[in-house]
């Protein structure tokens, strides 16, 4: 290895670590994560009510097992628990079409 090489990688892993995310710790509030507590909230703040809001949803063939989004990519691969999934509901991947 010369020594462009090794600065490079010197470099490069000082930068990753320069760049790990700040572990922030949460504020102590009043409500708690559960269905219980958030029922005691009354009002939306004002910001909340002006905030735009969207939902982004994609429905496709991947939903009807209900099983993940990468549903149709990993019921191709051999050992992931999504093609074990396929083959134990419908069978082999390519065998798929003949049977419909």
């Amino acid at each position: 290895m010369n020594v462009k090489n090794i600065i490079l990688l010197l470099l490069t892993g000082s930068l990753l670590i320069a760049c790990q995310p700040k572990h922030e710790t949460m504020l102590e509030g009043k409500y708690e994560p559960t269905w219980e507590s958030l029922s005691q909230y009354e009002e939306a703040p004002e910001w909340f009510r002006d905030a735009k809001f969207g939902i982004w949803a994609h429905w496709g063939p991947q939903c009807e097992p209900e099983a993940g989004d990468w549903y149709a990519r990993h019921m191709y691969d051999e050992g992931h628990w999504q093609y074990k999934y396929h083959l134990e509901k419908y069978g082999h991947p390519p065998n798929l079409a003949s049977k419909m």
